[in-house]
């Protein structure tokens, strides 16, 4: 999957620092059950771990059960 074929239909979009990157996957919820994680691209289909943290571990929807625009890391891979 290349950066031009994701968009918000598809993945989940965020940006830090200026830099937009598009998950290749759904978030799914880590081992610890205390975060999510994906993989994603940036615009020049460089691939990245994104993290976000639970904010709210009783949510029903997946929807609200993180801060979607504000990972708590992006790390190259």
């Amino acid at each position: 999957m290349k950066f031009d074929e994701l968009n918000a239909s598809n993945s989940t979009i965020v940006e830090v620092e200026g830099i937009e990157y598009r998950t290749i996957e759904k978030p799914k919820v880590s081992s610890t059950g205390d975060t999510y994680e994906a993989h994603a691209l940036d615009q020049e289909d460089n691939k990245y771990y994104v993290e976000w943290a639970v904010a709210d571990p009783e949510a029903v929807d997946e929807v609200d059960a993180c801060e979607w625009d504000e990972p708590i890391q992006v790390k190259k891979v």
